[in-house]
């Protein structure tokens, strides 16, 4: 990974901090099921911007495209895994497939971090414009990877994705 504790480009470190704000992680749980969106992607590519990197549509389009196969061929089977696991009638009785369960959940998380890692490099490398706490631009990040990933949803940002774009403008101004 690209950042330290004294580096303030640490996505996943800020990830790790930032999810445990209050409504965040079920914001992120919603965004998630309703449109499907990369948390991760989401969240990485809203500290590029608080950290000064501009993001364009292209940009976006880009990465994305550079982590499609990993979430769609590791990060969401584990997911799927996990969630059918959670919700069959036989994870109760079996005392081993709940810790089967919670050993899927971490291999997700650290899928889902290498994934962080390596947008870390693409966008540590990119030239910094200096801090952005500015809501208006952490809410047009949002957009730039709703319309990627979740282009046919309606035309208005979710409120969950304006949450946690403001929020996050908030969390790192701090």
């Amino acid at each position: 990974m690209t950042g330290t504790d004294k580096d303030p480009f640490d996505p996943w470190g800020f990830m790790v901090r930032f999810y445990a704000v209050p409504g965040i992680a079920p914001a992120c749980l919603r965004l998630q099921e309703a449109h499907g969106l990369d948390i991760p992607f989401f969240l990485a590519l809203l500290h590029a911007r608080v950290t000064g990197r501009v993001l364009d549509r292209d940009l976006v389009q880009r990465l994305d495209g550079e982590c499609a196969s990993w979430r769609d061929e590791v990060i969401r089977p584990l997911r799927a895994v996990r969630i059918r696991m959670k919700a069959h009638p036989w994870m109760t009785p079996h005392a081993p497939v709940p810790e089967l369960r919670s050993a899927i959940k971490e291999q997700e998380l650290r899928a889902e971090r290498i994934e962080v890692e390596m947008l870390a490099r693409r966008l540590a490398d990119l030239p910094s414009a200096g801090p952005c706490h500015d809501p208006a631009e952490l809410r047009d990040v949002a957009r730039l990877v709703l319309d990627r990933q979740s282009p046919s949803r309606p035309e208005a940002l979710p409120e969950d994705a304006r949450f946690i774009a403001e929020a996050a403008a908030e969390f790192v101004a701090t």
